[in-house]
């Protein structure tokens, strides 16, 4: 069901945190060949204030941001032309691709300092020791979760999508009758 250059074919086996990511990035690739401009440029209001753009640029620079040996996931390029060209998207996503495929276990375990805001009420930042798999996962879920409000744009639009599209690896595990 996946588009034919979307799931990159692996040569060696890799870590889950590195498969939970590129998994993401077959499903993001794989709408993206799907979608035509209007449809990734649709913003599904009221219920809805991003286009599918809108979100797919800011689950991309979350993951461009897990790249860096010091992460700040506040740093966004808002109104960048991948919000509105798909093709730009497509080219990160396949770059981010080439980028996890050389990712090796013992990458996981490299640490990063990581910087996002916490308050709503007044710019206050922490700051936090982790590693490069931790990341990974954090942001292969936070595109899962993103992927679950391009659904609802996806609806709004008649588009139809992959049943597992925007759900949760726990969630999924639970259809599968997995512990």
């Amino acid at each position: 069901m996946l588009a034919r250059d979307t799931r990159p074919s692996l040569n060696e086996p890799t870590t889950v945190e590195v498969e939970g990511c590129l998994d993401v990035a077959a499903q993001a690739l794989e709408l993206l060949h799907q979608l035509s401009d209007e449809q990734y440029n649709f913003v599904a209001a009221p219920y809805l204030q991003s286009s599918i753009g809108q979100h797919m640029r800011h689950i991309l620079d979350v993951v461009h941001a897990a790249s860096a040996r010091e992460i700040d996931y506040d740093v966004r390029r808002r109104a960048h032309p991948v919000e509105t060209d798909k093709e730009i998207a497509i080219l990160e996503w396949r770059h981010l691709c080439e980028w996890l495929e050389n990712l090796c276990e013992a990458d996981m375990d490299t640490a990063i300092d990581v910087r996002h805001e916490v308050s709503l009420n007044r710019q206050a930042a922490a700051k936090s020791a982790s590693t490069l798999g931790r990341e990974l996962a954090f942001v292969s879920s936070h595109a899962v979760h993103h992927f679950a409000l391009i659904r609802v744009s996806l609806s709004a639009q008649n588009i139809s999508v992959a049943e597992t599209f925007g759900l949760a690896p726990a969630t999924l595990s639970h259809f599968r009758g997995e512990k």
